[in-house]
């Protein structure tokens, strides 16, 4: 579950990227529109005004045709002085209309040719972007020739990126955020399945190291049965025994809900006749039941009952739902239990009378270290692992389990697998 949560987050983290740059691909395209517009328009203003003769189309005329007419300088302070304020001529166009990008020009022919002026970095320039006007009126009037007006812009990808702060950075602020949380998260997960190990590693251990004392007690009462006669001391070493018993059956629930939460490979699965599985069980909870006072009943009412399972672990899920109905049955000890079929599936529950589970218990009851309290107390002993453990069990068989309570009008808990084809 925690690798696909981290497989969802890292596509989706890919997908955000992706969608974003689409964004930023879109946003690019209509700032060029504008761009493009704004300076077309300030070249056109720039024909319109150069179309009359005034002091910059005379100084751009004297120019192209080299010749100085009444001005006393020489051709090359001529073509400087003209490319100079021309530049300053045309930066003042271009900024009047909002475009601040560096550019170079160029005055040449309509065939491009001849160049007449140009800036000096105007062959070196590479330009992203080429514009072109005709120039009419009094300057091709004066050379007798068709003349054109070439501007190119350069960096154009750095000049128009700033425009799209207001997209860029609040998107890549939270890209890093959302990257951060996730590298955490992966981490943490990382953590928590180092810790996990060493959690299991100890309940391993230490019920390992109990289950050998409690094997010696078993031993050791048997051997003392023997050796004494006398019915009080008899009745000492029951007590010892059932507690003993006692002690080996939560050994064991640590141990199988431990294994359970390492991998699903802990199944031994067989293809088993359910029926003939859980019979053992049936058998000896009956007796177990009749002797705590309480009643019974088996009714294998389902039809296909041939299932692939591990048959120790489902009969360990099976006993875990009859002693938690009996356990929870203070006063009437009533325990029924019915096999079905639903669907393709092949059920089980177990019903009792007892103290039942609230909506709000219902909620949580499968989870683990969860117990059922009455106030501030506990009425009865348990670790909150039994139900959690049949809950893996199920889920492992590719099966549920489900209940069914009211409070203080008893509970009924089934659970299904699917039957084998």
């Amino acid at each position: 579950m925690k690798k696909i949560v981290v497989a969802i987050l890292a596509i989706s983290l890919v997908g955000l990227g992706v969608v974003q740059y689409r964004f930023l691909a879109i946003g690019l395209k209509v700032a060029k529109a504008r761009f493009d517009q704004q300076a077309r328009q300030a070249l056109h203003l720039v024909s319109l005004e150069l179309t009359g003769e005034n002091q910059m189309s005379r100084l751009l005329a004297s120019a192209v045709t080299a010749d100085p007419g009444g001005l006393n300088v020489g051709l090359d302070t001529l073509m400087e002085a003209s490319e100079n304020f021309f530049r300053d001529y045309l930066k003042d166009r271009l900024l009047s209309q909002g475009v601040g990008v560096d550019f170079a020009f160029a005055i040449t022919d309509d065939p491009e040719t001849r160049v007449f002026l140009r800036s000096g970095n105007y062959h070196e320039m590479k330009a992203t972007s080429l514009y072109r006007v005709p120039l009419e009126g009094y300057i091709p009037e004066r050379c007798g020739c068709r003349l054109e007006l070439n501007l190119k812009a350069a960096n154009l990808l750095s000049y128009l990126l700033p425009q799209l702060n207001y997209v860029t950075i609040p998107f890549l602020l939270f890209f890093i955020l959302i990257g951060a949380c996730f590298i955490w998260l992966v981490r943490f997960l990382e953590e928590q399945r180092k810790l996990d190990g060493v959690k299991n590693d100890f309940i391993n251990n230490l019920t390992h190291e109990l289950k050998t004392p409690a094997f010696t007690i078993g031993l050791t009462v048997n051997r003392l049965e023997e050796l004494l006669n006398s019915e009080p001391a008899r009745k000492y070493l029951d007590v010892i025994r059932q507690e003993n018993e006692s002690l080996k059956l939560h050994i064991n629930k640590v141990l199988e809900l431990a294994s359970l939460g390492k991998s699903t490979n802990i199944l031994e699965k067989e293809r088993k006749d359910v029926h003939e599985v859980i019979q053992p069980a049936v058998d000896y909870f009956r007796v177990h039941a009749d002797q705590q006072g309480g009643s019974f009943s088996y009714a294998p009412e389902a039809t296909q009952s041939i299932g692939v399972i591990d048959p120790v672990h489902f009969v360990n899920a099976f006993q875990n739902l009859l002693e938690n109905a009996l356990k929870y049955s203070p006063d009437e000890k009533s325990v029924e239990v019915k096999t079905f079929n639903r669907k393709n599936h092949f059920c089980l529950s177990v019903s009792d009378k007892g103290i039942g589970v609230s909506a709000e218990d219902k909620k949580k009851i499968f989870d683990k270290f969860y117990r059922v309290s009455q106030g501030d107390l506990h009425e009865t002993k348990g670790f909150g692992l039994g139900l959690n453990y049949v809950r893996q069990v199920a889920r492992l068989h590719g099966g549920k389990v489900e209940v069914e309570s009211e409070k203080g009008k008893g509970s009924t808990f089934t659970l299904c697998i699917p039957v084998a084809d």
